[in-house]
C-alpha cells in the first residue's frame, strides 16, 4: 500500500501511450523537484484507494465517440457507479482527444465531473488537447505541478538535476508492422451507390495475435494529385524547405505523409479564419451549426478557396492537424486464416463542387496500392467485444454495412472451434442485389449449420423502407427466447444511426415482451451490459 501523505498520485489512461507519455512526464518532473511522486495505469490501480489519496493528477484519452479506452473502462465505471464513494483530493485531469469527434475528450470531462460531484476539490480547470497535444500537454505539465506545490513538501533533497523536460513519445507510424497486401476486391456490385472493399494483409512474422472483435489500424498518405492541387490553389513552392527535427524535407512530402487534407474540423477552421481574417470566414465560425455542417463536407482545399487569404507555408501548417491512421474492425479469424488479416473497407467519394472529395485511407487502399505492396498496420485491441469464452453461448449479431467485418471473424472462429452455441445474424443494407457483403459465404455457413439464422434487412427494395431495427421487432419473440437462454447481443455499426435505434427497439420488445414500463427496460438492457450480455462496437 503505497503512502498518500504529501504524495503526487498520476493516474493515466491510454490506448496509444500518449497519455502515459504525458503522465510519465509529469512524474519525472515532480521527482526531479524532489516530491514524492506515484505513477499508475487506471487498469492497474487498486481503486479503494481513491479515498486516501490527497493529490491526484489524471491523464486520460477519449476513444471514438466518447468512450473511454478501454485501459479506463473499469475506473470510469467504478467512479460512475459507487455512489457512496468520497473523494477528498486535490485533483486536476488533462484530457486527450480527437476535435473531429463530436464528443471531443468525453472522458476527461466524465472523470473531472464526477470528481467535483464525489467532493473532491479541483485545482486547475479540465484541459483538453486535441492530435497536435505535445505543446498543449507540456504547458498543462508546468502549470499543474505549479498549482500543486503548496500541497506538497520536498521529500528528496538530492534533487535530480539535468532533467530533460520533453515527452518520450513512440513514432507509431514508423514503428507500424508492415503488412504485405495479399489482395483485394470489391465487395459491392458496379451499379451500387456505394463501394465496399475487402482487403487481406499478411501478418507473418509481425507478432500481431488478434482475436476476433479487434481492430487494425492503417496508416494511409494523401494523394500525389490531392497535393499538387494545394500547392496550385496555395501558389506554394512543392520544393519549399520544413524543418523537422533535426532534418529538412520538401513541403510535399511533408504534407503527403504528415499532415490531415482530407479532413477538416471546426478548430482547424477556426485556426485558419484567425490568420487569413477573411470576412465571410468570420461570419461562418459565429454559427456552431453552420460549422460543423461545413466541415462534415468539406476538405482543406475547399477551405483555402472557399475564404482565401494571405498566409505563408509556417502558418499553414500550424493550422493543421497531423495524419493518423483509421481503424477498421478485422474481418477475419486467425483460427480459419492464419497469420493474416481481413478489413472490410468503405470508399469514401464525395462530389462537391465539381471536385471528389476521396478519403485518405480508403482511396490509399483502393486507388494507389497493389498486390505485394506494403502497408504500415498497427493492433487495436478491444477487450470489450468479445466473443465467450463459452463455445455453447449463443450470439445474436448485429449489423449495418461494414459494420458486419467484425462478424464473419466470429463466424470464422465458432467454425474453426466447432462450437456448440447458436449463431444469428442480423444484417442490413440498401440493396440485396448490389449490396449483400460476404453474401456466398453466409450462405455457406447456413447450409454447414454454422449460422443457424440470417436475417436481412434491405431498407430500398421495396416502397416502405425497412431497417434492422424493424427485424428486431418483427423477431421480438425469438430474440427474448435467445436471451433467456443467455446470448449475447452484439451490436457493430453506426453510433448515431444504427446503435440509438437497436437500443431502442430492444427496449420496446422487452417492454411488449416482458409486460414491463420502459424504465424497467431500460434497466434490464443496462444489466444486459453490465453482465456483457449486451455489447457494442460502434463508431
Amino acid at each position: 500500500m503505497d503512502t498518500f501523505e504529501n504524495s503526487l498520485y498520476i493516474l493515466y489512461g491510454s490506448r496509444t501511450g500518449n497519455s502515459k507519455a504525458v503522465a510519465t512526464l509529469a512524474h519525472e518532473y515532480a521527482q526531479s523537484l524532489g516530491y514524492t511522486s506515484i505513477l499508475r495505469d487506471m487498469q492497474d490501480m487498486d481503486f479503494t484507494e481513491l479515498s486516501q489519496i490527497e493529490n491526484l493528477l489524471v491523464i486520460v484519452s477519449t476513444h471514438g465517440e466518447g468512450e473511454p479506452p478501454v485501459q479506463a473502462e473499469d475506473f470510469h465505471e467504478y467512479i460512475h457507479k459507487h455512489t457512496n464513494l468520497h473523494i477528498t483530493a486535490n485533483y486536476a485531469v488533462l484530457g486527450l482527444g480527437d476535435s473531429s469527434y463530436r464528443y471531443f475528450c468525453q472522458t476527461g470531462e466524465d472523470i473531472d465531473r464526477r470528481f467535483e460531484t464525489l467532493g473532491g476539490k479541483r485545482q486547475l480547470p479540465l484541459v483538453k488537447c486535441d492530435i497536435d497535444f505535445e505543446e498543449t500537454a507540456k504547458n498543462w505539465v508546468l502549470d499543474v505541478i505549479k498549482a500543486f506545490e503548496k500541497h506538497l513538501t520536498v521529500a528528496n533533497k538530492t534533487v535530480k538535476e539535468g532533467f530533460v523536460f520533453d515527452l518520450k513519445l513512440d513514432d507509431h507510424s514508423n514503428s507500424a508492422y508492415k503488412a504485405e497486401l495479399l489482395h483485394k476486391e470489391m465487395l459491392t456490385a458496379e451499379d451500387s451507390s456505394k463501394k465496399v472493399l475487402h482487403v487481406s494483409l499478411s501478418l507473418k512474422n509481425s507478432g500481431i495475435n488478434y482475436l476476433p472483435g479487434d481492430a487494425i489500424g492503417v496508416y494511409g498518405t494523401n494523394s500525389r494529385s490531392l497535393v499538387d492541387e494545394l500547392l496550385k490553389t496555395l501558389n506554394f513552392d512543392k520544393a519549399y524547405p520544413v524543418k523537422d527535427k533535426e532534418r529538412t524535407r520538401l513541403l510535399k512530402d511533408v504534407l503527403i505523409h504528415d499532415y490531415e487534407l482530407t479532413l477538416i474540423t471546426p478548430l482547424v477552421v477556426r485556426n485558419y479564419a484567425a490568420i487569413v481574417d477573411n470576412m465571410e470566414l468570420n461570419k461562418l465560425i459565429e454559427d456552431n451549426k453552420k460549422l460543423e455542417a461545413y466541415t462534415e463536407e468539406h476538405d482543406i482545399i475547399d477551405l483555402v478557396s472557399d475564404f482565401p487569404g494571405e498566409l505563408n507555408v509556417e502558418q499553414f501548417l500550424s493550422i493543421l492537424r497531423k495524419l493518423g491512421q483509421r481503424l477498421y474492425s478485422i474481418a477475419s479469424s486467425r483460427e480459419h486464416v492464419g497469420e493474416q488479416a481481413d478489413i472490410t473497407v468503405k470508399i469514401i467519394e464525395n462530389k462537391n463542387k465539381q471536385r471528389m472529395r476521396n478519403g485518405v485511407c480508403s482511396s490509399f487502399l483502393w486507388n494507389r496500392l497493389d498486390v505485394g505492396d506494403m502497408v504500415p498496420v498497427t493492433l487495436e485491441t478491444i477487450n470489450k467485444f468479445r466473443l465467450p469464452d463459452e463455445d455453447d453461448k449463443p450470439v445474436i449479431m448485429i449489423s449495418a454495412g461494414t459494420g458486419i467485418a467484425p462478424f464473419r471473424g466470429f463466424l470464422q472462429e465458432r467454425a474453426a472451434k466447432k462450437a456448440k452455441g447458436k449463431n444469428w445474424l442480423i444484417f442490413g443494407e440498401r440493396h440485396r442485389q448490389t449490396d449483400f457483403l460476404y453474401e456466398e459465404e453466409l450462405q455457406s455457413y447456413q447450409q454447414s449449420g454454422v449460422l443457424n439464422k440470417l436475417s436481412t434487412a434491405f431498407s430500398r427494395d421495396q416502397k416502405n423502407k425497412v431497417y434492422v431495427n424493424h427485424v428486431i421487432e418483427q423477431q421480438a419473440k425469438d430474440i427474448i427466447s435467445w436471451l433467456e437462454q443467455g446470448a449475447i447481443i452484439y451490436v457493430c455499426g453506426s453510433k448515431d444511426k444504427l446503435a440509438v435505434s437497436v437500443r431502442q427497439s430492444l427496449i420496446d420488445i422487452l417492454s411488449k415482451q416482458k409486460a414491463i414500463d420502459d424504465t424497467q427496460s431500460l434497466a434490464y438492457l443496462e444489466q444486459l451490459k453490465a453482465n456483457k450480455q449486451y455489447q457494442e462496437e460502434v463508431y
